[in-house]
């Protein structure tokens, strides 16, 4: 099916004339007790396909509004992204987790607006309208629904608790305090069972939209629902969900998406990763073409003379110091030919060679920065008829087009961390190391038989999976898997002390791979509450980029203070 893009624009023109006429301004009454306008229309209920088609577009055009946010509330309270002095006060406000009540990024009318129109399109949807036994608007019914479930965690993530409601607020003189305030646990109670009977109604897909796989504009159910269950530590639960999505939509892990030397010299190499950002995107927020149009300024921000986004500086020279396992196979090598450094995930770097991966050197002069943020870069188009006055050195304007909520690296990490919580830290490592296929599960020299023993579903690759290669070849060589010394699990205690070894591998990995795309914070507050101390893990890693690590960690030890008020 092939929808042409200035179809889809009239489309979400009609829609938003009529809807957001009535929501915006009283969304923006939203919180405010004395309003007693009515947002919606009793009688407006979706009765035909268009109709359903007009609701969903109207909502991933509100998407677009915190996909920014999204980056950079995920971003600056983790460890990886770092501000200069160009920074706003309220960026520097989230990046030292001190926050003020007139920050520009602590307003929550875009979220709930987006949930409250959620509500208006799951109360009005008519699942029950048939075309050959197909209910032919239930895939737009589990859409919306898993959009309202991914917004609900994400203000719950940046406040620490969400206002929970199923229906549409029609007078808004009902106050939004008059509903619970739940925090994640009590959420994921909620939204668990409220997306489990969609795991299985077909993914919405309207076919080609503005150059990208439309399906990518919606959320995988059983992505949401394994992180919801990954939070939970119900890691059987989680790992059965990322398998069943990888199985089902046939998500693999190839070699084309590698950064690798081409030989041991490091003169040449090849830089297939720096496509992934795009190239393996599973979900994502995403933009029009038309410079016109409303555009994050993630570009801006990072890939600019004067940056205000970069790199912390402690991750850069983390990266640069990973070992790399150089092994020669065009020359039909078997082993470990060079040990060298370096992930080339963030940059390969050699004296004869300098290629961005997520991050490089600034190329615009110099400016006191060492490296900025490339990674954005990877998702722009540009108008020669127009340039950026905050961006001149780039030459035209250049703006993004998609935000990447989910990509495939997502998936095969999380299950590597739900596999591991679930008693299986050789085959959790294995996912890093040695690729995630039947071939491998079943080698007693790479996983432990006793983790295997029960064959699990979950455990269960079919030919699908016979190519996979291990994500930490992806950047740190192709010989990473016949390493027999240094990238091992070391000989420990116990099983738990295996388990949370693997798990920082693992956090490693997430870094590697997914850095700066708005995920960092949840890695570390997901992380963090699987283990007994939370929230520890988080505090540890943040604090050292404090002035005063020891001051900083006493205060984030306390979980209150990671989230706006």
């Amino acid at each position: 099916m092939k929808i042409r893009t200035n179809n889809i624009r009239a489309f979400i023109y009609i829609f938003l004339v009529s809807l957001l006429a009535i929501s915006s301004t009283s969304c923006e009454d939203m919180l405010d007790t004395e309003s007693t306008d009515y947002a919606f229309d009793r009688e407006g209920n979706l009765k035909n396909p268009n109709d359903s088609l007009y609701s969903v577009m109207g909502i991933l055009s509100q998407l677009q509004k915190i996909g920014e946010r999204y980056v950079l509330l995920g971003e600056l309270r983790g460890d990886l992204m770092a501000l200069t002095d160009k920074a706003s006060v309220s960026l520097k406000e989230i990046s030292q987790l001190q926050f003020t009540a007139d920050n520009e990024y602590a307003d929550k009318v875009d979220y709930y607006s987006i949930i409250n129109n959620c509500n208006y399109a799951i109360a009005r949807m008519d699942t029950t309208l048939t075309n050959y036994q197909d209910k032919i608007m239930l895939p737009e019914f589990a859409a919306i629904k898993t959009i309202r479930a991914w917004t609900y965690l994400q203000i719950a993530q940046i406040f620490g608790t969400a206002y929970y409601y199923t229906e549409p607020i029609l007078n808004l003189e009902t106050s939004m305090q008059q509903y619970p305030a739940l925090n994640m646990e009590q959420l994921i109670d909620k939204l668990i069972p409220d997306l489990l009977p969609y795991i299985d109604v077909r993914p919405l897909d309207y076919g080609s939209i503005d150059g990208w796989n439309s399906r990518c504009f919606f959320i995988p159910v059983r992505m949401l629902l394994g992180d919801m269950y990954l939070y939970q530590n119900n890691y059987t639960q989680a790992a059965v969900m990322y398998h069943d999505l990888m199985e089902k939509q046939y998500y693999t892990l190839n070699k084309i998406y590698c950064t690798f030397w081409d030989d041991r010299n490091r003169s040449s190499a090849t830089t297939g990763h720096t496509s992934t950002y795009i190239g393996e995107i599973m979900s994502m927020i995403a933009y029009s073409t038309d410079a016109r149009d409303y555009h994050t300024s993630l570009f801006r921000l990072s890939y600019n003379a004067r940056p205000v986004l970069v790199p912390e500086e402690s991750f850069v020279e983390k990266m640069n110091a990973s070992m790399y396992f150089f092994s020669d196979i065009n020359k039909g090598s078997t082993k470990i030919d060079a040990y060298l450094s370096g992930d080339l995930r963030g940059v390969a770097k050699s004296p004869s060679v300098s290629s961005p991966g997520s991050f490089g050197p600034l190329v615009f002069g110099t400016t006191g920065v060492k490296n900025i943020i490339v990674k954005y870069s990877r998702a722009i188009t540009s108008s020669e008829s127009g340039w950026d006055p905050e961006n001149e050195e780039v030459g035209m304007l250049y703006y993004p087009i998609a935000i990447p909520i989910y990509r495939i690296p997502h998936l095969y990490l999380r299950y590597a961390e739900a596999v591991n919580r679930a008693g299986k830290p050789s085959l959790a490592f294995a996912v890093l190391k040695h690729g995630l296929r039947q071939e491998v599960v079943d080698s007693a020299t790479i996983v432990n038989p006793a983790e295997v023993a029960a064959k699990e579903t979950y455990i269960q690759f079919n030919s699908t999976f016979d190519s996979n290669i291990p994500t930490a070849m992806r950047g740190r060589g192709q010989g990473v898997n016949l390493d027999k010394t240094e990238y091992v699990i070391p000989a420990l205690p116990t099983r738990e002390d295996s388990i949370l070894f693997v798990e920082d591998c693992i956090l490693d990995e997430l870094a590697a791979e997914t850095s700066f795309e708005g995920n960092r914070f949840f890695d570390l507050l997901r992380i963090s509450h699987h283990r007994s101390n939370h929230p520890e893990l988080m505090a540890d890693k943040v604090s050292v980029r404090f002035p005063d690590p020891a001051a900083a960690k006493a205060r984030l030890m306390t979980i209150d203070n990671w989230y706006m008020k």
